[in-house]
């Protein structure tokens, strides 16, 4: 059995054709649907409760990304069996119809001694690839290689899986016996962000491996954020928001979880100046 954790926060249309896509799965019969609905107000509630084949649970709002994933797997384990497994998707993304099944494949293949996550595609442009994975380069100077990031799909969709540092928590296959090896997602320290890089982080150091796979591929739906006035607030926002991939109170934890000791000073500092940067980058767009 694959249990599939989908975190939701409104945006029903995107839920409902996740859902759809999830249903669709080619070789894949055995899956248990788990929509986390973190305190939706867009109707999400009222149409779920005519939908049979699919569990929710209910946050009160405070959740966020990382509190109902992990709440969600705690769910999972609760019911599951040995050799299950669980499988944690965004509700913004739309599967490829074998995604699961090579996601499943590669797992078996590395014994279940491996999480393995998907390829990120737009769903506007379906050939172009957006970060799904990071190695670290160098720690001190905070290098990073956000692998094939920017590829035509068509160039390395037969490649092999390849290990990295950091997983994006969008598509991802877990062993059920992960779980009790390394614990859940840590949903005290990283609310929104930064979750899933430390949970690859403590998957590595157990002797598992976190494994991108080029073969399985989601699409993800464009950002709204283009009409947002880009001032100062903005910058804070960026900055310190819990929805901000550039909060730097979670790079900080992170920082402090994950990265050696030696590195730690440079690393952070280094992380907010990209983050300016990348303010700055847009701004000027």
């Amino acid at each position: 059995m694959i249990h599939v954790v989908i975190p939701v926060h409104n945006r029903l249309k995107l839920t409902i054709d996740c859902i759809n896509s999830l249903k669709k799965q080619e070789g894949i019969n055995n899956i248990n649907l788990i929509v986390v609905d973190d305190g939706s107000t867009d109707g999400t509630e009222e149409y779920f409760k005519n939908i049979n084949d699919v569990t929710v649970l209910k946050g009160n709002g405070n959740l966020y990304w990382c509190g109902a994933i992990n709440y969600g797997i705690e769910y999972a384990l609760k019911i599951s069996n040995l050799n299950d497994w669980v499988l944690i998707v965004n509700n913004d993304t739309i599967l490829k119809n074998n995604a699961i099944l090579n996601l499943l494949n590669i797992a078996k293949k590395n014994n279940r001694k491996a999480i393995v996550s998907s390829l990120t595609l737009s769903k506007e442009d379906r050939m172009t690839v957006i970060k799904s994975g990071t190695i670290v380069e160098n720690w001190f100077f905070n290098k990073t290689n956000h692998i094939y990031s920017g590829y035509n799909i068509n160039n390395i969709i037969n490649k092999n899986p390849i290990k990295v540092d950091f997983l994006t928590g969008r598509c991802v296959l877990h062993p059920v016996e992960i779980f009790s090896k390394v614990g859940n997602y840590d949903s005290k320290t990283f609310q929104h962000y930064g979750g899933d890089d430390e949970f690859s982080m403590r998957v590595k150091q157990s002797g598992f491996a976190t494994l991108l796979c080029p073969s399985s591929i989601v699409y993800l739906s464009s950002n709204n954020k283009k009409g947002l006035n880009r001032n100062i607030l903005f910058f804070f926002y960026t900055l310190f928001n819990i929805k901000s991939s550039s909060n730097i109170i979670n790079k900080f934890k992170l920082t402090m979880k994950v990265v050696p000791y030696y590195a730690r000073l440079t690393f952070f500092l280094i992380g907010i100046i990209k983050s300016i940067y990348i303010f700055l980058k847009n701004d000027s767009k």
